[in-house]
């Protein structure tokens, strides 16, 4: 699993948006649960 960096992730935090770290199938479940509940999601997918 690959970290961003806190250049990528300190704008989005001082912006009050939530940054979770995770392998892939794990994001796909968080994302449909999120989806489910009618919550704002996105999900970035980065390939390292």
């Amino acid at each position: 699993m690959c970290f961003p960096s806190p250049a990528l992730t300190a704008p989005l935090l001082e912006a009050g948006i939530g940054v979770e770290v995770m392998d892939t199938a794990a994001a796909c479940r968080t994302f449909n649960v999120l989806l489910s509940e009618g919550r704002p999601v996105v999900a970035a997918l980065l390939l390292a």
